[in-house]
C-alpha cells in the first residue's frame, strides 16, 4: 500500500510539474482560448485549423456560361456560336490547415447553331456535358444532338465538340489558378494575434550577457570543409527536393496513361521514392475512361497511412475498374494502413492487394562485398553479403552492369538519397528483403559510397 501510494504521489508531483513549469504556458483548467480547438465566439479560425468552406456556385456558374457564350470555333465552323447555356450543380472553395481548393461538380447543357456562310441550311443541335469535375476535366464526356446532316453538322460533332470541351477546361483551371493566387496573396490586414485578456503576460527571458573577446587578434584556423548535405539517413534531402517534384519514372508513366490509355496494362513504380503528393496526378490519369491499367505496383515506396487511405478510396470509387492486382508491400504503413488495403477487398473482390514486402520476380543485379567503416554505405545498413534487387528505380531488368548502370546513377545522386532493396539472410537462415536509404556522399575514404559492388 505505501509502494502504491508513493507511485501516486509521484505521478501527481510530476504532473503538476509539468502543468505549472512555465507560467507563460496556459494552465490546465483555465480555458486559454488561444489552445482550444473548437468553434470560437468571435468566429475567428486560428491558423485555418477548421476545415471550411464557402459556397461559390453561383459565381461558378455565371462564369463558366461567361465563357461559354463567348466560345469561339475555327474553320470550317467559324460562323458557329452558342445560343444558350446552362450550368446546375454545386461549387465551393475548402480551406484545411492553410491549403485552399476548389472543389465542384457541375452539369452544362447548350445549344448551339452553325452554318457555313455560303447560303446553306443553319444547323442547330444541342451539347450535354453530365459529369464536370476535376477528375474528369481532362476527359469530359458530351452527348452531342443534331437533327441535321451534312458537312457542317459533322464538323460540330468533332471540332466543336473538341472546342466546348477545351473551353470548360480552361476556365475550370482559370479559376482554380485564381483560387490559387488569392490565397498566395498577402492579406492587407494580417497583423500579429491579439491576446486574449485572460491570457497569461508573457515572461520576459533574460538574454545572456556578452562575453569579453580578448583584442589580441588570434589565429584563424585553417577552412574545414563544408559538410555534405544532407546527413546520410535523414529526411533533410528530400525536404530539399521538393514534395511537389515529380519522380521521372512517375513522369513517365503518367506520360504514357495520358497518350496512350489502352496500350499501358502494367505501371511498375515500385521502389521509386513515391510520397503521398505524388499519388494525386497518378489517381487522376487512373480516371481516364479509357484506363486498361490490369496491374500497379507500388510497393517500397514512401507511402504512409494517409496515402493508401486516399489511394484506395479512388479504387473503391470507381478509379481503374479493369485494375486486378494492386502491390503495396514495402512501405511506411501501420496496422491500420494493412487493414486499409485488406478492407479494399470489400467493394472490389476481383482485385488482389499484394502487401507482403516483397519485390515480385526480382533479381540480383550485384553482390555488396567489402563495406568499409565510416563510409555511407555503412551508415546505411548495407553488409558484406547483401544482394541488391533493387537500386532507385533501376531492376534487373534495365541492369546493364555496375559501372553502366549503377555508377552513373550514383554520381548523378550525391548528396541525394537512393532507395536500395536487398536480400539479406537474416535469424534461422530465413531470406528477407530489407529497404534501405543510401545517400552518395564523399568521405575520409575513397568513392561515393564506401563499398564494393560485384
Amino acid at each position: 500500500e505505501l509502494q502504491q501510494y508513493a507511485a501516486a504521489r509521484s505521478r501527481a508531483t510530476c504532473l503538476q510539474q509539468a502543468t505549472f513549469a512555465y507560467d507563460g504556458m496556459a494552465k490546465l483548467g483555465e480555458g486559454d482560448q488561444r489552445w482550444i480547438v473548437k468553434e470560437r465566439e468571435d468566429g475567428r479560425n486560428c491558423n485555418n485549423w477548421h476545415w471550411t468552406s464557402k459556397d461559390v456556385s453561383k459565381n461558378t456558374k455565371e462564369e463558366l456560361i461567361r465563357c461559354l457564350e463567348a466560345c469561339t470555333f475555327e474553320p470550317p465552323i467559324a460562323l458557329a456560336r452558342v445560343k444558350s447555356a446552362e450550368v446546375t450543380g454545386e461549387a465551393s472553395i475548402n480551406n484545411r490547415k492553410g491549403k485552399i481548393f476548389l472543389i465542384y461538380d457541375l452539369e452544362v447543357k447548350l445549344k448551339w447553331e452553325a452554318s457555313d456562310g455560303e447560303g446553306g441550311e443553319a444547323c442547330k443541335g444541342s451539347m450535354k456535358l453530365p459529369d464536370v469535375s476535376a477528375t474528369m476535366l481532362d476527359d469530359l464526356d458530351c452527348e452531342f444532338t443534331c437533327k441535321s446532316s451534312g458537312g457542317v453538322a459533322t464538323a460540330m460533332r468533332k471540332q466543336g465538340v473538341a472546342a466546348v470541351r477545351r473551353c470548360i477546361e480552361e476556365a475550370m483551371l482559370r479559376m482554380q489558378e485564381e483560387v490559387r493566387a488569392e490565397k498566395a496573396r498577402p492579406e492587407a490586414e494580417a497583423v500579429a494575434e491579439t491576446r486574449p485578456p485572460n491570457a497569461t503576460p508573457a515572461v520576459a527571458v533574460p538574454l545572456p550577457k556578452p562575453i569579453a573577446v580578448s583584442t589580441v587578434p588570434a589565429k584563424q584556423p585553417p577552412p574545414q570543409p563544408k559538410p555534405p548535405e544532407p546527413a546520410a539517413g535523414s529526411d533533410s534531402g528530400e525536404e530539399e527536393e521538393g514534395e511537389d517534384k515529380l519522380p521521372p519514372a512517375l513522369e513517365a508513366a503518367l506520360r504514357g496513361l495520358r497518350q496512350e490509355p489502352e496500350a499501358q496494362r502494367e505501371v511498375c513504380l515500385a521502389n521509386c521514392s513515391l510520397r503521398d503528393s505524388h499519388l494525386e496526378p497518378l489517381i487522376q490519369a487512373l480516371h481516364h475512361s479509357r484506363c486498361a491499367v490490369e496491374t500497379l505496383d507500388l510497393a517500397f515506396n514512401r507511402l504512409s497511412d494517409a496515402g493508401v487511405h486516399v489511394l484506395c478510396r479512388a479504387v473503391a470509387s470507381g478509379c481503374a475498374m479493369e485494375l486486378s492486382s494492386l502491390r503495396l508491400g514495402g512501405n511506411k504503413l501501420s496496422p491500420a494502413g494493412l487493414a486499409l488495403g485488406q478492407s479494399l477487398k470489400q467493394s472490389r473482390p476481383d482485385l488482389l492487394v499484394d502487401l507482403k514486402p516483397q519485390l515480385k520476380d526480382a533479381r540480383s543485379m550485384c553482390t555488396v562485398g567489402n563495406v568499409y567503416p565510416g563510409s555511407p554505405a555503412a551508415t546505411a545498413g548495407l553488409r558484406t553479403g547483401d544482394s541488391i534487387i533493387a537500386f532507385g528505380p533501376l531492376l534487373h531488368a534495365g541492369f546493364r552492369g555496375v559501372s553502366e548502370s549503377i555508377v552513373p546513377a550514383v554520381k548523378a545522386s550525391v548528396g541525394r538519397p537512393i532507395d536500395v532493396v536487398v536480400v539479406r539472410m537474416g535469424e534461422g537462415a530465413q531470406v528477407q528483403q530489407l529497404a534501405l536509404t543510401l545517400t552518395p556522399q564523399t568521405w575520409s575514404g575513397g568513392g561515393l559510397l564506401g563499398c564494393i559492388l560485384k
